[in-house]
């Protein structure tokens, strides 16, 4: 019983990890969208958003910790059963190609254009438009890796 109520515990927490990245994934990929229309308006207001931009990195790292803690603890705590399951193998591949987008495509675009934003100059958006194509189409596969894990969380089917 005891265990029972620790596992239910620490998926409620690995839900709000998932919650939390998803969420700040969403929220980041639309404050992205209102800086680009902005930005073709008008660079000043745009560049109001960038110190807003910067803060989702570190929700989402906030977020990624609780679920990787809260899905090690899970899996320690059920001995590794589902690592024979074919769902989990596939939620895996899905969470390194999660991580790995992030750090390579994400945060190396995100980064750069932050900073031609701080460099002002007025050709801006010409300037930004591959860096600008780059994020959206990882923003984009974000999201459906991101929608992906939940399904295969949801449904959790096995050869069987």
């Amino acid at each position: 019983m005891k265990e029972y109520l620790i596992l239910r515990i620490l998926l409620a927490f690995h839900l709000a990890g998932l919650t939390i990245m998803a969420g700040t994934t969403i929220i980041d990929f639309v404050t992205f969208k209102t800086f680009c229309r902005l930005t073709a308006e008008d660079t000043n207001k745009a560049s109001g958003l960038l110190p807003l931009m910067s803060v989702y990195g570190s929700l989402l790292r906030v977020g990624a910790v609780i679920l990787m803690l809260t899905g090690a603890s899970m899996f320690i705590l059920l001995n590794g059963i589902w690592w024979q399951q074919l769902w989990f193998k596939i939620k895996m591949g899905l969470v390194v190609l999660l991580i790995l987008n992030g750090m390579l495509v994400g945060n190396k675009n995100g980064i750069k254009l932050r900073s031609m934003a701080y460099e002002g100059l007025p050709d801006l958006v010409r300037r930004t438009a591959d860096v600008r194509d780059n994020l959206n189409r990882f923003y984009i596969t974000q999201l459906v890796i991101l929608s992906l894990i939940i399904l295969l969380s949801a449904i959790k089917f096995d050869r069987n």
